[in-house]
C-alpha cells in the first residue's frame, strides 16, 4: 500500500525581516506596470467647509471587476539544472579478501586500531582497521591491506555487530562486542578491557555515544545502557529495544541521538525515547521497531522513521505518527536516510522480503528492486556516491549477490556474486579502509547459498572513487555520531543540520548533480476600488523557473507595508501541480481587515526568502517574496 502523507506547515514568525522586491524572474526584475482602473472613479471630496448649506459628495465605489490571466511558459534557469560533474568512473573489482573469520553476517565496522607509523597518536598516517564478529561469536581484527590482526572473545551464537570508539580517552580506540553469552570491550590490540555477563541480543548492532556529554561515553544495547568504562549496566529502558523483528530480544538496536535538540542525546527505539537513566521522556504506544533518524520537515527538531515486519512510518520527535504504510511484504529492516534522487531532500531506504524499496518523504513509494533474502528478511543498506556525480547509490547484499543500485531509479550499477549469506540484519560498509584517498565497500559473507565466507572488499579499478572516511564505527553510523580518530564528541553536531542521512556515507548530500524547483509569485493585479471597506482584491499566481515540478503543497502570505511595519493580511495554500518551465493561471484573494494606509503589499511564497520556513528545497531560496511597488490604500 501507499501511505496517506500528513501536511507539516512551518509556524508563521511574529516578525519578519523585510525582504526585497522581486515582482519579475530572478535575474529579470523591473518594477510592475502602473495600475489603470479602467474608469474615471475618484474618491469623493468633502466640500463641506466652503459653505454651511454644501453637503458632502457621496459616492459608491464600485466593486472589483473578476479577472484571469493564463498560464505561461516561464524560461528555466540553467544553474537550476546539473547533470553532474563526473569525477569518477565505475570499474569496481574485489581488491582484497580474508577468510580466517569463517561464517560472519554481521556489519563491518571500520577504524584506526593501532599507532601504525609510531608516532604516539592516531592519525592520517595509521591504517585503518575492520572488524567483525563471525557467526560463532568471535571478533576478528583485519588490517585496511587485508591482513589478520588478532581474534578475540567468545560472544554467543549470531552475536550483535560490534562498534568502535575510544571509551577511556586516552586517544587510542576500543572495541565493544555484544551477544548472548555477555558483553565485551577490549582494545586495540585485542586484550580485554572488561568483560561482563550482560546479555546482547542475536543478529543486533552495539552503539557508543556520549549521552550525557562528559567526556565518558556509553554503550548502548538495545534499550540497556552501560557505562563505557566499566561495562557496568546502568540503566534498561521499560518500552521497545529498537527491533523490528518482532521480538524484543532478537536484533535490538538503541539508536543515539538529539531527537528534540535540547542538548543532550536521547536512545531512540521504535516506540520511545529514553534518557541515560532509562526514563521515558515519552513512549507513543505504537509497536517497536528498527529505527533512523534525520530531517523531514522545517522545523528544528529530528524526526524518527520506524521500519517492523513489512510497515514503515515516520513519527515526529514527540512520538506523534505523521504517516505509515506497508512496502515490503512481512518483514522490513534497519533503514536508511539519504537524498536518493538528487532532489535536495532525503528519502528512505528499506530492505524486506525479496524487495528493496526506496519511500519519498511523504511516504509514496518511488521505485523497488526485487532481491533474494527469505532468510531473515531484515538487511539493511548504505548509500555513498561513488564517481561524484552528485548521484547517490545504494549499496545491499542479500542471500545471493551485493549490489549497487542508481539512487533514482534503483537500476543496477552493480551485481557481485562472490558473496553468500544466511542474512541477519548486516549491511555492506563504505569507508577508505586501504588509505589510498577512495572509497572502498566492505563486505561479510557466510557459506549459505555459496561458499564464501569471511571479509571482502571492493573498489575502483581506477581508483577514481570519491574519498571516504577511515571510519565507519557501528551500524547506526551516521558521519556526526564519531570524529576521524574514532573518538566519541561529547556533544555531537545533529547529522541532519549538515547531511540529513543516516546509514550513509555521503559527505555532500546532492553534490553537484542536483535538480530543483524554483518559485517564485507574481502580481497581476490589484484592485483598490473597495479600499475604503477595508477590502483588497489581489490577482496572483506562482511561477516555477527550475528542472524539477512542484508537486507538493506549499503555503501563501499577503503582508501589507503600512507607515507603522507589515502586517499579515492573509494566507493560503497553494495545491496545485507546477510543472517546471511553467507560471500558473491567476488567482484571485480578497483580503479583508485592510488598514486605511496601506504603502504596499506583498506576496510570499514557500516561507518567502526564509528558507527555514519552506517545505520545498529549491535552487534559489531568496526570489520567494513579490511587491506591487506602490501606495494602495490612503
Amino acid at each position: 500500500m501507499r501511505a496517506t502523507p500528513i501536511l507539516l506547515l512551518a509556524a508563521l514568525p511574529s516578525v519578519l525581516a523585510a525582504c526585497a522586491v522581486d515582482n519579475q524572474l530572478k535575474g529579470h526584475q523591473s518594477d510592475p506596470d502602473p495600475f489603470d482602473t479602467g474608469d474615471t472613479w475618484h474618491p469623493p471630496v468633502d466640500t463641506s467647509h466652503d459653505s454651511p448649506v454644501d453637503t458632502v459628495e457621496t459616492a459608491t465605489p464600485p466593486s472589483c471587476d473578476d479577472h484571469s490571466f493564463p498560464s505561461v511558459a516561464v524560461p528555466q534557469l540553467e544553474e537550476c539544472y546539473s547533470e553532474g560533474t563526473t569525477v569518477g568512473t565505475f570499474t569496481p573489482v574485489i581488491e582484497w579478501e580474508n577468510t580466517d573469520p569463517g561464517d560472519t553476517y554481521t556489519t563491518p565496522v571500520i577504524g584506526q586500531l593501532s599507532d601504525d607509523n609510531g608516532n604516539g597518536r592516531i592519525d592520517d598516517g595509521d591504517l585503518p582497521d575492520v572488524v567483525v564478529a563471525n557467526t560463532s561469536g568471535v571478533l576478528w581484527a583485519i588490517a585496511g591491506d587485508g591482513t589478520t590482526m588478532w581474534s578475540a572473545g567468545s560472544l554467543g551464537s549470531e552475536p550483535m555487530t560490534a562498534a568502535i570508539g575510544d571509551l577511556d580517552g586516552d586517544g587510542f580506540a576500543e572495541v565493544v562486542g555484544s551477544g548472548a553469552s555477555g558483553t565485551m570491550a577490549v582494545y586495540g590490540d585485542g586484550t580485554t578491557m572488561w568483560s561482563n555477563h550482560t546479555a546482547g541480543s542475536a543478529c543486533g548492532a552495539v552503539g557508543i555515544a556520549d549521552l550525557d556529554g562528559d567526556g565518558a561515553p556509553e554503550v548502548i544495547l538495545g534499550a540497556k545502557i552501560l557505562d563505557g568504562q566499566t561495562g557496568a549496566l546502568l540503566a534498561t529502558g521499560a518500552h521497545g529495544t529498537g527491533s523490528g523483528y518482532g521480538s524484543s530480544s532478537v536484533a535490538t538496536f538503541g539508536v543515539a541521538a538529539d531527537i528534540d535538540r535540547d542538548g543532550i542525546q536521547e536512545v531512540v527505539v521504535g516506540n520511545a525515547l529514553y534518557d541515560i537513566d532509562g526514563n521515558d521522556l515519552w513512549s507513543n504506544g505504537e509497536s517497536d521497531g528498527f529505527v533512523a533518524v534525520g530531517n523531514f520537515d522545517s522545523d528544528p527538531e529530528g524526526e524518527i522513521v520506524v521500519s517492523n515486519t513489512g510497515s514503515v512510518r515516520l513519527q515526529d520527535d514527540d512520538g506523534a505518527v505523521l504517516w505509515s504504510g506497508n512496502y515490503v511484504g512481512s518483514t522490513s529492516g534497519p533503514p536508511t536516510i539519504a537524498d536518493f534522487d538528487g532532489d535536495g531532500e532525503p528519502e528512505i531506504g528499506v530492505a524486506g522480503h525479496g524487495e528493496y524499496v526506496v519511500i519519498d518523504a511523504d511516504g509514496t513509494e518511488l521505485w523497488s528492486r526485487a532481491t533474494v533474502d527469505f532468510s531473515s528478511g531484515f538487511t539493511g543498506s548504505s548509500v555513498f556516491d561513488f564517481e561524484g556525480d552528485g548521484i547517490a547509490e545504494v549499496v545491499y547484499a542479500d542471500e545471493n549477490d551485493v549490489y549497487v543500485f542508481d539512487g533514482p531509479t534503483g537500476s543496477i550499477k552493480l551485481q557481485e556474486s562472490t558473496h553468500s549469506s544466511a542474512t541477519c540484519s548486516e549491511y555492506p560498509s563504505v569507508a577508505d579502509v586501504d588509505g589510498d584517498g577512495h572509497a572502498e565497500i566492505i563486505y561479510t559473507s557466510s557459506s549459505y547459498s555459496g561458499p564464501e565466507r569471511g571479509v571482502r572488499v571492493i573498489g575502483d579499478a581506477d581508483d577514481s572513487w570519491q574519498p571516504g572516511r577511515k571510519v565507519w564505527n557501528e551500524h547506526a553510523y551516521s558521519i556526526t555520531n564519531v570524529e576521524d580518530d574514532a573518538t566519541i564528541p561529547t556533544s555531537p553536531d545533529a547529522n541532519w543540520d549538515s547531511y540529513n542521512n543516516f546509514r550513509s556515507g555521503d559527505l555532500i548530500p546532492g553534490g553537484e548533480g542536483y535538480s530543483g524547483p524554483d518559485l517564485f509569485p507574481y502580481i497581476h493585479e490589484v484592485c483598490t476600488d473597495e479600499c475604503d471597506s477595508g477590502n483588497l482584491t489581489l490577482w496572483y499566481s506562482i511561477g516555477n523557473q527550475g528542472y524539477n515540478d512542484l508537486d507538493e503543497e506549499v503555503g501563501v502570505e499577503f503582508w501589507g507595508e503600512t507607515d507603522t511595519g507589515r502586517v499579515l493580511l492573509g494566507t493560503a495554500v497553494w495545491s496545485a501541480a507546477l510543472p517546471a518551465g511553467v507560471r500558473s493561471q491567476s488567482e484571485s484573494v480578497e483580503l479583508t481587515g485592510v488598514p486605511p494606509l496601506l504603502l504596499d503589499v506583498y506576496v510570499e511564497v514557500d516561507g518567502g526568502d526564509d528558507s527555514s520556513r519552506g517545505v520545498v528545497s529549491e535552487c534559489y531560496e531568496d526570489n520567494n517574496v513579490a511587491n506591487w511597488g506602490d501606495v494602495l490604500c490612503y
